[in-house]
């Protein structure tokens, strides 16, 4: 258990009158990916810096002094998503369920229950003994979702927010026991398990279909109810011999050589996945297609204003350049992957280094194509003096668009030029298609009346 003196030493930056307060929602920033919320602790003021600080201090000692059922695999070092499927590859039966909220749903009970062993609920932090070292720790890691969130299910619900830096290594915790139980059940079955967060994977031999029974999701939706976990039925997933998920695929396979029967268990990218990669490169270099028209075809990318020539081919060159180096970077690790735990076929492999080859020779050619146009914008941009005279506070916005403008580094108008919508997007979290929208059409109008034009159509 943590001791008084190593406690304090974490938190003393954030006492006020010997007590550590919970977390105000002007410290917070709120954003939306997918479906899910995150929350991320502002750092433009000296005690969000000291708040951020001191949750990695916890996250560290949590890491180390806290041990995880093997089952967990997610946050954990030295491990990746690909280790979520390898103990599956030599099965037959697959089934996938996704646990509902799996941050949010997490009971603050719960987590007082499972860290009081560690963190005491009996030594107190200040000489009147109104706090324990306990609910101190809890004010640090949780969130209380204010009434007026955009989070409406979760409104006025203290909870551990997904997005701290703490949060993914306390859900481990708190599930240890889950695992376990899980576990032990799995063993009975002859069942493989493993988590990846609130992905749950299972398997069995082909001689054994129980995993796919409905008694068996039962027995599983019984034990994560203990903990107020749900499981989200429309993303539970079986599968026969071949599973695909989240761009990777797990194939059992058994092919005639001669006279013996050889079977295949392999871990690969999907077929969907290495599908899109080679489109992309024929594009590329066959087609010779921009980026903006691959970006559309392929990706679903929708720009909705467009700015000068080189700002708008800019923004398209960077996003391609993102996708092809992500798509390196997947295909890299499936083959470092392979080379522990071989898992993947040696021509499957032999077509990942053709690819990667491919990618590298074109990413070349975009950073350099890529740094030619930021030149060409970046002299523009010095040489609008006058944007640089209307300040963000001078725009007709909101003060708290104004603020998260701000957070971004935006601080004149000259800081917008060669930003587009999507791109404001994605600097500004939180600020959504709709709010983009609305600063997009304040920059036009002042921009017209500074210089008598727009860089907006």
């Amino acid at each position: 258990m943590i001791n008084q003196k190593t406690f304090i030493a974490i938190v003393k930056d954030l006492l006020i009158d010997e007590k550590i307060q919970t977390i105000k929602k002007v410290s917070i920033t709120e954003f939306k990916i997918g479906k899910n919320y995150l929350y991320k602790v502002k750092n433009n003021k000296l005690i969000n810096i000291k708040l951020i600080n001191i949750q990695k201090k916890f996250h560290n000692y949590l890491q180390k002094n806290i041990p995880l059922n093997n089952s967990a695999i997610a946050f954990r070092k030295n491990l990746s998503y690909l280790h979520l499927f390898e103990p599956h590859r030599k099965n037959y039966y697959f089934l996938r369920l996704d646990i509902r909220s799996f941050f949010h749903s997490i009971e603050i009970k719960d987590i007082k229950d499972v860290l009081k062993e560690y963190i005491s609920d009996d030594d107190y932090i200040d000489k009147e003994k109104k706090q324990t070292f306990l609910e101190a720790f809890i004010n640090i890691v949780t969130y209380k979702i204010p009434k007026d969130s955009s989070n409406k299910k979760f409104r006025g619900k203290q909870i551990l927010p997904m997005g701290f830096l703490t949060s993914p290594i306390i859900s481990n915790i708190i599930f240890r026991q889950l695992d376990i139980q899980i576990q032990k059940l799995c063993s009975s079955k002859k069942i493989e398990y493993t988590r990846y967060a609130d992905d749950m994977m299972f398997s069995s031999e082909k001689d054994l279909s129980y995993v796919h029974s409905d008694d068996f999701i039962k027995e599983i939706r019984i034990i994560i109810g203990q903990m107020n976990f749900r499981l989200n039925e429309y993303k539970t997933l079986k599968a026969k011999h071949t599973l695909s998920l989240n761009g990777y695929t797990i194939q059992y396979d058994e092919i005639i050589l001669e006279y013996e029967r050889k079977k295949i268990h392999e871990l690969r990218l999907s077929n969907k996945k290495t599908d899109i990669i080679k489109k992309m490169i024929h594009m590329i270099l066959k087609e010779k297609k921009a980026p903006n028209i691959i970006l559309k075809k392929l990706f679903n990318y929708r720009l909705k204003f467009e700015c000068d020539k080189e700002s708008y081919e800019k923004y398209n060159t960077e996003q391609l350049l993102h996708k092809i180096l992500g798509y390196r970077s997947y295909l890299l690790s499936v083959i470092q992957f392979n080379k522990k735990y071989n898992c993947t076929q040696e021509d499957t492999i032999s077509k990942y280094v053709k690819i990667i080859n491919n990618l590298e020779k074109i990413a070349k050619q975009y950073q350099v194509k890529l740094e030619k146009l930021e030149k060409i914008v970046e002299k523009k941009r010095k040489s609008l003096k006058d944007m640089s005279k209307v300040s963000i506070d001078d725009l007709s916005l909101s003060s708290s668009l104004k603020n998260k403008l701000k957070e971004a580094k935006f601080k004149t108008l000259k800081d917008f030029y060669g930003v587009i919508e999507n791109d404001l997007i994605d600097r500004v979290k939180g600020v959504g298609n709709v709010n983009a929208i609305r600063i997009m059409k304040v920059i036009n109008i002042e921009l017209k009346k500074l210089i008598g034009q727009s860089f907006y159509e």
